[in-house]
């Protein structure tokens, strides 16, 4: 169902929220919140009910332009009209898939790739891994990112894993642990490593991992193939605004 989907969103932006490295803000009195982690990558926005006025889109807009910030609204259940009246644009949109991991095929993809659990000592191969797979800029990550990256690493909730091919890090991702579901973020491999089996081999193992919880996860419209071969439900589009018309 859409709504686990939507509530690892709120789960996985809770826990950003509580990072060291985050600022946030109230949206009102409905639960909504803006937080930055001070970097230019997961700011992000999460209200849990339908815009309804620009005062809240305008007060969000402005806590991320003083910072010089992009950020993500995601919005699946209306309300985008009102987004746009306060002057955000639809920035793309991302695929809420979920998968049952007891119909999972053990083994599939390249079996010479290993999962590696990452600690706070090895964030910053994290980081590298995951900057080149996004190909989120020349010269390595960020100082910015890297301090996001090692305070995640400190969430109780949430796990980072690399995956090793030949000995070395050839992608990796992100697991959330709540009551029910195992949520999957920054899924990623690095572009020599593609087409290589790493990207089924990761999956696979997400499905140990799970321990038998359903997987769910926003796909790029890029990703939506792949999850879809590997037997995700398609559940619907969740709309993503910002004050920039391309976000991904």
């Amino acid at each position: 169902m859409m709504n686990d989907v939507w509530e690892d969103l709120r789960f996985f932006a809770e826990h950003l929220r509580g990072l060291r490295v985050s600022e946030s803000v109230a949206l009102g009195a409905g639960g909504g919140f803006c937080v930055s982690t001070n970097n230019e990558f997961e700011n992000w926005v999460y209200f849990p009910e339908r815009v309804t006025d620009t005062d809240t889109v305008n007060m969000a807009a402005g806590f991320f332009r003083e910072r010089g910030e992009t950020f993500m609204w995601p919005v699946y259940d209306g309300g985008g009209e009102v987004l746009a009246d306060g002057g955000l644009v639809r920035a793309g949109h991302l695929e809420a898939m979920s998968f049952d991991p007891s119909h999972a095929v053990t083994n599939r993809g390249n079996n010479a790739v290993t999962l590696r659990k990452i600690g706070r000592e090895a964030s910053g191969a994290w980081a590298s891994c995951m900057w080149s797979a996004f190909a989120y800029g020349d010269g390595g990550p960020s100082r910015e990112y890297c301090a996001l990256v090692e305070a995640l690493c400190d969430d109780g909730a949430m796990s980072l894993y690399v995956a090793e091919l030949a000995g070395h890090d050839a992608g990796g991702f992100l697991l959330t642990d709540e009551p029910g579901l195992a949520g999957v973020y920054y899924f990623g491999v690095k572009p020599d490593f593609r087409r290589r089996g790493v990207a089924s081999a990761m999956m696979s193992g997400i499905c140990g991992l799970s321990g038998g919880k359903k997987i769910v996860l926003q796909a790029t419209p890029s990703g939506v193939p792949f999850y879809e071969a590997f037997g995700f439900a398609d559940l619907g589009a969740i709309e993503v605004y910002s004050t920039v018309a391309d976000i991904f």
